[in-house]
């Protein structure tokens, strides 16, 4: 990296070496810290230089604090340079607005920042340089960028990328550690100056220039380049020597840098156009501006500070002149830059008016952008001014609207309290109910704050409306009711909000409040007794998203009919559903689609017993999940494999990640099923905690979406425990409701009858409670039969043979003996550890002999008892009716289970076992 800049040898060297990883297939991440003017740019400036002669391809993009930069705005103007373009990369990569509706701006923005790293990655092959200047004075969007690249860079160390950032100290937070190579470069002493002065002369300097150089400038790069420019060297600052090198130029080129200083920090050509061309020339001449080598249609500051110093030095009315000609003169696709230009001018009510207007079309097209964030900011400064009390009131549901995008929900109810408020003054009836279903998807968390105070107040204001906005205000209602135990209110108002969002559907307003009241209809009828009607209400939501065109509303119609039909058991339903949710997936793109798809997958391949691919479709779900910012993503994970690992017994290597859990940890579906995966895990101690943190939920079980894993997960803990009063509430609970199954997109745990029986079977003291076990172990065998859910059926027939062997009656022992051999096949063919463990052991009960026999099959116990008897293979195949090559198959694996080694030995065992019968 020659020439070396002087005083920059260390820093010099590290690029050096990052550089030459890079192209080895090494990646690293750089920081360069410092104050304003220390040499940042130059020693990058170096690299770049450097990267150029080794043919090394740099990609290089700018932060601006400049107000109206947009999102993303140095990676974006890095994506869209001549380089980039050469390694494939498209700007349109970072577009959040180009993800299909139905996921949330979040889910948007961290998909459009996890395809940028995954690009940028790509195009590394051989060797790419991405720099990334000021980046104290990126956006956060910028900042999270950078981070997530350089945590890619610095865990594989895989990407042939290196990655500099340049930041004025204290550099943003976290940055420091995303990028753990910090260069800080110091000021220059007598050698660096010695040096530059040689290189401007040409000559050995005198040392007495070189103190007082070192003397005036205390060593500060940025003021010895401005010295070394100056015709002397006693100015005391940096501005004054700017400000002198301006007033040289002439009257044009002087007019050009009043207007480039307000324009921003690096400024379009086109912006400059009425302006003479040598004045640019001029001004570049003289060291203030520079070309933009990445974009040949702009011009930018050479240093910041310099910006600063012309544009401090302009008096106010130029200043406000010129942003006003600024603001006329930027094309409308630029709305942020003239919302900026826009308040700088704010100086009338004219003014104010046309920069509330702009401001609220700048948060407009940031909301296109999928960057609420930026939208709320923008809502901000609108606010800032907009006179009139009722503007400010829709000014301020826009921002509540945008901080819920953001999932800034505090902040949202926040605003949307402030709104009610002007509504109720104003008797503004829309205001009140857009106030009112700011935040949607109301939790406990929530209500317990503002929302359900918003809802009273807007409710009052809306009495006696029968309105689309009313319906809204309904729905909300209802969810609040479900969520505070209110069933019966809970169904009654989402009915009434249903009813009145159809008499106006075909108004503005009219879809959106459907789909609304639809959604609290589903939440709401979430029990048990109630999955006809959530059927219904998906089939609306389905046809009315078609129809609207509203992808969201498809989504989530597919995903509710899905879970409706694991419930019912109806596969070909839930097999339809699947494609119809892949279909909506791969058109619209996104996350939320593929996980929902990718997780009902998963679930169907458990419901077959296709382990090998549950598994792998768990792990990719949880990956989109995760990329999709979907909080829920490791929990549902960890839950959906506990499931698969107890059905193979493999407990023991599923180590669930705490974290995951630890956000799950208050919510009582959690206490039911990790209580019972921790319990057939062997930790007795944490399954009995999690169940006395359940316990109280478990006398009524409010009929809602979680009624199925609670109460049956439930049901097997108490039995567990041997706690019969739960137990005796709980089956008085599962058995009108035994029909449906407890499978859904988080994991095929079986049909409703299975857990009724197992509490049926440990409560039974009469022959009429035993005859009850066994009619729901055969209703759950039935169920099983029917899904061809050969897992579950293997576990249905075990509970089918323990509640015949408990009843005891005349044939349910030879009966017992059958299932339990069903059950043993299918166990050993899918590996199902405790249902083969559970069968065997059971039929080794039933038939009087040691466990070795239950290991057996019933025609292998057949064939063995004639071998023993001395008959040879050919008499043996003509009794039992199979061939004499069958008969030596039976045979051999008898004595691989018995662990013998000859018939005379087998003959041994078998008398032996019938002696310990008879005994």
């Amino acid at each position: 990296m020659d020439p070396v800049p002087p005083g920059r040898e260390h820093e010099t060297a590290v690029l050096a070496g990052a550089l030459d990883d890079a192209r080895a297939g090494r990646g690293t991440a750089v920081l360069v810290a410092g104050e304003a003017g220390i040499g940042k740019s130059t020693v990058l400036a170096a690299l770049l230089d450097a990267a150029e002669r080794r043919g090394v391809p740099a990609l290089l993009g700018r932060a601006s604090d400049d107000l109206g930069a947009p999102a993303f705005w140095p990676w974006l103007r890095l994506l869209a340079s001549p380089a980039a373009r050469d390694r494939g990369l498209d700007p349109r990569v970072l577009d959040p607005g180009a993800t299909g509706p139905g996921v949330s701006d979040a889910q948007a923005r961290f998909r459009a920042v996890a395809d940028t790293v995954d690009a940028l990655a790509a195009a590394a092959d051989g060797g790419v340089v991405v720099a990334l200047e000021d980046v104290h004075a990126a956006d956060e969007a910028s900042l999270a960028l950078l981070r997530h690249l350089a945590g890619e860079v610095v865990a594989t160390r895989g990407p042939s990328l290196l990655l500099v950032a340049t930041t004025r100290d204290p550099a943003p937070a976290g940055l420091e550690a995303a990028l753990p190579v910090v260069l800080r470069p110091g000021r220059l002493g007598r050698a660096a100056i010695r040096e530059l002065l040689r290189r401007r002369d040409g000559t050995t300097p005198a040392e007495d220039d070189v103190e007082t150089l070192l003397r005036v400038s205390a060593g500060h790069p940025l003021h010895l380049r401005e010295l070394l420019a100056a015709p002397d060297v006693h100015a005391e600052a940096v501005a004054p020597l700017v400000r002198r090198r301006v007033a040289g130029l002439s009257p044009a080129a002087r007019d050009l840098v009043a207007t480039a200083a307000v324009a921003g920090d690096d400024v379009a050509r086109d912006l400059l156009g009425d302006h003479d061309p040598a004045a640019l020339v001029e001004t570049l001449a003289a060291g203030l501006l520079v070309e933009d080598a990445q974009d040949a249609g702009r011009v930018r500051w050479s240093h910041a500070l310099v910006r600063a110093a012309c544009r401090d030095g302009l008096p106010a009315a130029r200043r406000l002149a010129e942003h006003r000609r600024l603001a006329a003169a930027l094309p409308s696709r630029q709305p942020g830059e003239i919302a900026g230009h826009r308040l700088a001018a704010a100086d009338s009510p004219a003014a104010r008016a046309a920069a509330a207007d702009a401001c609220r079309r700048a948060a407009e097209a940031a909301t296109a952008r999928r960057a609420p964030d930026d939208a709320a900011a923008w809502y901000r400064r609108a606010l800032d001014v907009t006179d009139d009390a009722v503007a400010r009131a829709e000014v301020r549901l826009a921002l509540a609207r945008a901080l819920a995008r953001a999932d800034r929900t505090t902040d949202a109810l926040a605003e949307a309290a402030a709104v009610l408020d002007a509504a109720e003054q104003a008797g503004r009836t829309d205001l009140a109910a857009g106030a009112a279903v700011v935040v949607r998807g109301v939790g406990p968390d929530l209500v317990a704050g503002r929302i359900e105070g918003l809802v009273q107040r807007a409710g009052t204001l809306l009495a006696g409306e029968d309105s689309a906005r009313r319906a809204r205000v309904l729905a909300q209602e209802a969810m609040i009711a479900a969520v505070r135990g209110h069933p019966d209110e809970a169904a009654d108002t989402s009915a009434r909000a249903l009813a009145m969002a159809d008499r106006h559907e075909h108004e503005p307003e009219g879809v959106d409040a459907v789909l609304h009241a639809l959604h609290a209809r589903y939440e709401v009828c979430g029990g048990p007794a109630l999955v006809e009607d959530r059927l219904a209400v998906g089939r609306r939501t389905i046809a009315l998203g078609a129809s609207s065109q509203r992808p969201e509303a498809l989504i989530w119609g597919h995903v509710w009919r899905i879970e409706d039909a694991f419930e019912l058991g109806a596969a070909d339903v839930v097999d339809a559903g699947i494609e119809a949710l892949g279909a909506v997936a791969d058109q619209l793109g996104g996350t939320l689609a593929r996980w929902h798809e990718l997780r009902a997958r998963a679930a169907r391949a458990h419901l077959a017993g296709r382990y090998a691919d549950a598994f792998t479709l768990a792990h990719r779900f949880r990956e989109v999940g995760r990329r999709g910012q979907d909080p829920t993503a490791d929990p549902l994970f960890e839950g959906f494999t506990s499931l698969l690992h107890r059905d193979l017994g493999t407990l023991a290597s599923w180590h669930p990640d705490e974290e995951a859990f630890a956000r799950m940890r208050h919510v009582p579906v959690f206490w039911a099923t990790a209580g019972v995966a921790f319990l057939d895990r062997g930790d007795r101690d944490l399954a009995h905690t999690l169940y006395d943190e359940l316990r109280p939920h478990l006398w009524a079980v409010p009929p809602t979406g979680r009624w199925r894993p609670i109460a049956c997960c439930g049901s097997e803990l108490a039995v567990a425990f041997d706690d019969t009063e739960v137990a005796r509430a709980l089956l008085a609970q599962l058995r009108p409701h035994t029909a449906l199954r407890g499978d859904s997109s988080t994991g095929s745990v079986g049909p409703v009858a299975r857990f009724a029986t197992r509490v049926a079977r440990h409560l039974a003291r009469t022959p009429d409670e035993h005859d009850e076990a066994v009619r729901l172990a055969e209703q759950a065998v039935s169920s099983d039969r029917r899904l061809g859910a050969a897992p579950g059926l293997a576990q249905s027939d075990l509970e089918l043979g323990r509640a015949l062997a408990a009843r005891g009656a005349p044939g349910d022992r030879e009966r017992a003996r059958q299932v339990l051999d069903e059950a043993r096949t299918v166990a050993r063919r899918l590996g199902l550890r405790p249902t083969l463990e559970g069968a065997s052991a059971l039929l080794a009960e039933l038939t009087g002999l040691g466990a070795g026999a239950a290991s057996l099959t019933a025609r292998e116990r057949e064939t063995v008892a004639l071998v023993a008897t001395g008959l040879p293979n050919r008499e043996v195949a003509a009794r039992l009716v199979i061939s004499e090559r069958t008969v030596e198959t039976h045979v051999r694996n008898a004595l691989a289970k018995l662990g013998l080694q000859n018939r005379t030995q087998l003959a041994s065992w078998a008398a032996g076992t019938r002696d310990g019968a008879r005994a």
